[in-house]
């Protein structure tokens, strides 16, 4: 049965939305055009509490994923992380695959195994679309493999091992793909402080807004860590916080009917004219103009 949860008045989808096989092996993949048929209602805005691959291997349209639009083009892919919301206008023949998994998958025991270290899952590095430059015969060949064994027939089982081998493959070769411009101090130990910080960012954000609240969450001092912010990202600790809390207010204007005031309640602002300044200020628009620009009234 189809299982879903309201958040922000977006639907939120788990994996057993989408067939017991999906929920038992923690793993779920389909064509784009089948997945679209047997699933129509993820014809809307929503989001999903698991990671989400698609495989564009030919049409056009267009991808919106928390408010950037990315082309659509054959051999592209999109790659997120569990939250994001994310729509698509597509043309008839667009057709590829979607896969989905959840963390507990991809790791199979091993707790080495870290999805925060593809570029493509970073929220500090947003880079959800890759272009292949070409159609790649390995990760098409691989995917189709994964689709192959995921619909074994239904007295056997998938080898999931198997399967998780063929995710590895394929987003270690999507992460050859992606260009990513390391700044400054790239070391393993700064690496490994940013993504601690982005978990406990994306978890604290509405009570936790002052620099020294993550610094302390961390043993760490707020000077040091503003400096590994800087460093890594070119961002100040302030303004990981702050980003984080503007893309959870604009989620709730576009997808929820609820008021500035409620808004500002739901992000623990005490204050909502200050909510206001706050917003305008890190947006260039207030509210109201915000929702006009995406054409919610108020």
């Amino acid at each position: 049965m189809r299982r879903t949860a309201a958040l922000n008045d977006t639907p939120l989808y788990c994996l057993d939305a989408f067939g017991e096989r999906a929920e038992q092996s923690l793993f779920y993949i389909e064509t784009l055009q089948e997945h679209l048929q047997r699933h129509p209602f993820v014809s809307k805005s929503h989001r999903h509490d698991f990671y989400l691959g698609l495989y564009v291997s030919r049409g056009i349209g267009t991808h919106t994923i928390d408010f950037v639009d990315y082309p659509v083009k054959s051999n592209s892919f999109y790659l997120m992380t569990p939250g994001q919301v994310h729509s698509w206008n597509l043309s008839p023949e667009t057709d590829g695959y979607f896969f989905f998994f959840v963390p507990a998958f991809y790791q199979m025991g091993q707790q080495e195994s870290d999805l925060t270290a593809f570029p493509f899952f970073q929220s500090f590095h947003p880079s959800p679309y890759i272009q292949l430059p070409g159609c790649d015969s390995v990760i098409d060949l691989i995917i189709q493999e994964m689709l192959k064994e995921y619909k074994t027939p239904p007295q056997a089982r998938p080898d999931l091992p198997l399967l998780r081998s063929y995710l590895e493959v394929v987003l270690r070769k999507l992460a050859r793909e992606r260009d990513v411009s390391v700044r400054g101090d790239g070391t393993p130990n700064a690496t490994h402080k940013l993504r601690k910080l982005e978990e406990l960012i994306n978890h604290h954000y509405r009570e936790l807004k002052q620099p020294h609240e993550y610094a302390e969450l961390m043993n760490l001092s707020a000077s040091y860590l503003n400096n590994v912010c800087k460093a890594v990202v070119g961002k100040t600790l302030s303004d990981l916080i702050h980003a984080r809390i503007i893309l959870e207010a604009k989620r709730f204007f576009s997808y929820a009917d609820l008021t500035i005031s409620q808004v500002a309640v739901k992000l623990n602002f005490a204050d909502p004219s200050y909510f206001i300044r706050f917003f305008k200020k890190h947006t260039g628009l207030t509210p109201e103009q915000f929702r006009e620009q995406i054409n919610r009234p108020l």
